[in-house]
């Protein structure tokens, strides 16, 4: 590792943080998740998209990501998939908020397995067709993806430490008392903005086109 590879994990990290930082399906999710049901969940969660991250991080790494850009079959597969999803969780939301009854009083217990926190979080990274096009950028940034296997493993493992430090900290940011307060105040009017913004993507997403 000489000092211009540091200089070119810096850049890479600048670039995954800001991208990693931006609303979007995982950080909105991570923020509904611990206002509705709390830290541990929140946290499970956030762990969970982490590990859909290094996932697509080590994929695209490999050169997968450089396949699902020129292959109109594969990006349009992994493209339904995610819109499909974000669908799914456009309609959950839009449910619970035109049908459920307004939240009162401290949040419920979690409903589900620690397990079951987790797995959601890698599937909704997973099935974002962005993802491995936006890691194929990140690692492109500086080094034009000319660079040692070292070099990969160091930003790879540097971008997740930053991936972790984000998305646990919306996850506690989220889950304190006044911001889960607030919540259970606006609970209707979070999860409409919630599923018309997950309904938007999954559209928005199932109408792209491969660059193919």
């Amino acid at each position: 590792m000489t000092p211009t590879d540091f200089l070119n994990i810096a850049a890479i990290v600048s670039v995954f943080a800001i991208g990693a930082a931006s609303p979007g399906p995982a950080t909105l999710m991570i923020a509904s998740t611990a206002m509705n049901r709390g830290r541990p969940a929140a946290v499970r969660f956030s762990l969970g998209v982490m590990t859909g991250s290094m996932i697509w991080a080590i994929l695209a790494a490999s050169g997968l990501a450089v396949v699902l850009q020129t292959s109109a079959t594969a990006f349009a597969l992994l493209r339904t998939l995610g819109g499909l999803y974000l669908l799914w969780l456009a309609i959950k939301a839009l449910r619970k908020a035109f049908l459920a009854e307004p939240a009162q009083g401290t949040p419920l217990p979690p409903q589900r397995t620690p397990l079951a926190d987790y797995c959601t979080g890698v599937l909704l990274h997973l099935t974002n067709p962005k993802a491995p096009l936006v890691w194929l950028a990140t690692l492109s940034v500086g080094t034009g993806l000319q660079a040692t296997a070292d070099f990969l493993v160091v930003t790879i493992l540097v971008c997740n430490l930053a991936s972790i430090i984000i998305f646990v900290g919306y996850a506690l940011l989220f889950s304190t008392p006044a911001a889960m307060g607030w919540y259970q105040r606006s609970s209707r009017m979070i999860d409409g903005v919630s599923g018309a913004f997950f309904g938007v993507a999954g559209l928005k997403i199932l109408t792209l086109r491969s660059t193919a």
